[in-house]
């Protein structure tokens, strides 16, 4: 059933016509077609802004890696809150996911807090 859902929001988000702006300006069209959203990929965005915090992934506007823990810590918080609200709510394979990024993100701030007590 779910699914069949899923399916059918594809298939709307391909199917949709482009309207032309109010303003007479045409649209720009997109090479790629975006995914439908979905409770991984929404986990996945906060993620990926907590492993940039982490200074574990590079950060994709300054090129650099960076470190801030505080923001790291509200990402994860985030990723928290979300697994509390949606207890009992997730299938196996959501839960099981969000239980393996919080794990990878724990070990990480872990070991970034550790290296910033030492500098």
């Amino acid at each position: 059933m779910a699914e069949e859902k899923e399916e059918k929001k594809e298939e709307e988000v391909k199917t949709e016509k482009k309207e032309e702006p109010a303003s007479g300006e045409k649209k720009k069209e997109r090479l790629y077609q975006l995914p439908p959203p979905s409770f991984p990929q929404l986990v996945e965005t906060f993620f990926y802004q907590a492993m940039i915090s982490l200074g574990k992934q590079m950060n994709p506007v300054t090129k650099k890696y960076e470190r801030d823990l505080v923001i790291a810590q509200y990402h994860i918080g985030i990723l928290e809150l979300l697994q509390e609200k949606t207890k009992s709510n997730l299938s196996k394979d959501e839960e099981q996911h969000l239980e393996e990024i919080l794990h990878t993100l724990r070990i990480a701030y872990i070991d970034e807090a550790g290296k910033e007590k030492k500098e």
